[in-house]
């Protein structure tokens, strides 16, 4: 794997550790991981959370994929470019605290909602003036 790969896993996996935990510390513990292991990753002294992908896509409720930032699915040639982006952007959410990538989450919703009820008003054919 690249060091570019690893360096952007790491960014991801310490994101995810600081909107999660009080602490690394606190972090440390929940894992049951030696202390300061962690901090070796911040300093790039260590990639041991490469070899632990699997109990942090759990942790996090995150897939492997999403924190190696492979496409979505196996196959997602069925997405245009417009629906790529956004479920990029809604992965960058991931380091939102959770009450708040809620509220994220139904505030997309709402919009998506209007514009759509909005299109359907403004694709509607008026209706012929009575005599």
């Amino acid at each position: 794997m690249s060091d570019t790969c690893t360096e952007a896993v790491r960014e991801k996996v310490l994101a995810l550790i600081a909107s999660t935990y009080d602490s690394d510390a606190a972090f440390e513990r929940a894992v049951k991981i030696p202390d300061k292991t962690v901090n070796n990753w911040r300093r790039g002294r260590s990639a041991s959370f490469m070899r632990m992908l699997p109990e942090l896509s759990r942790l996090f409720g995150t897939g492997i994929s999403e924190l190696l930032s492979l496409p979505v699915g196996r196959d997602s040639s069925e997405l245009s470019e417009d629906e790529m982006h956004l479920v990029h952007l809604y992965r960058k959410s991931r380091t939102i605290p959770k009450p708040l990538r809620a509220a994220l989450r139904e505030t997309i919703e709402s919009t998506i909602n209007l514009y759509t009820e909005s299109a359907k008003v403004l694709t509607q054919k008026p209706a012929k003036p009575q005599k």
